[in-house]
């Protein structure tokens, strides 16, 4: 049977710690984190991992009250980058929420040491009542961002790796890449996702049932 690679996608691995257990038994896994400084601490010493810190720059804002602040998370990214190797850890740059905030995410981006990572905002209706709620305008109120400005900043930010955005050169989140980086043969695509997304099939999810998450962002899909 072709290996599995576990992936946090549906809660923080910093509030959510059933992928322990799975990286403790030696099994590979990504660990998405918008908080690598307490990650850090967690990793156990089985480190068969590639780490995505999910930095902003909106940390401690309205948008994410309870994330550090960048001052904090960047140096947190580069202590990771010095443990665990630079192509183990992916500066992720997600969501990007509109193009307003562009010359902070190219700050951000000076700030790599190997792989960087985007998405960009989607705009769910219970996220745009959030916003409304707590009186965050946005240039938009439409559910996606037109492909075409989403395009402008993939190539404005030199083409960062991005998942499921159709005419870009896509990286899915589970990539043969990640296979190579974490000693797993790839297997084929997964079926049955959206149409724009190319995961390998090695794909499992380590947080299927999260607690509710403590870090309130306002932009979360989570109702």
């Amino acid at each position: 049977m072709t290996d599995q690679i576990g992936i946090t996608e549906r809660a923080d691995p910093t509030v959510n710690l059933k992928w322990i257990d799975w990286v403790k038994m030696g099994r590979p896994a990504i660990l998405i984190t918008k908080d690598p400084a307490q990650l850090g601490l967690l990793l156990p010493e089985t480190k068969n991992v590639t780490v995505h810190c999910t930095i902003t720059g909106l940390g401690g804002t309205v948008m994410e009250p309870n994330i550090p602040p960048v001052e904090s998370s960047i140096p947190a990214y580069h202590a990771l980058c010095r443990e665990l190797g630079k192509d183990r850890v992916v500066l992720r740059i997600d969501p990007i929420v509109d193009e307003v905030a562009l010359l902070t995410y190219k700050i951000l981006t000076q700030e790599a040491e190997g792989r960087v990572r985007i998405s960009f905002l989607d705009l769910y209706p219970h996220v745009l009542t959030r916003f409304k709620e707590r009186g965050v305008a946005l240039a938009r109120s439409s559910f996606h961002m037109p492909l075409k400005q989403r395009f402008a900043i993939w190539e404005y930010l030199g083409k960062p790796e991005v998942c499921g955005e159709p005419g870009m050169s896509l990286a899915p989140c589970v990539s043969k890449l990640d296979c190579e980086v974490l000693g797993v043969r790839p297997s084929l695509w997964l079926k049955g996702q959206r149409k724009a997304c190319t995961c390998l099939a090695n794909k499992t999810e380590l947080c299927a049932w999260p607690p509710k998450c403590t870090y309130g962002c306002l932009y979360c899909y989570w109702k």
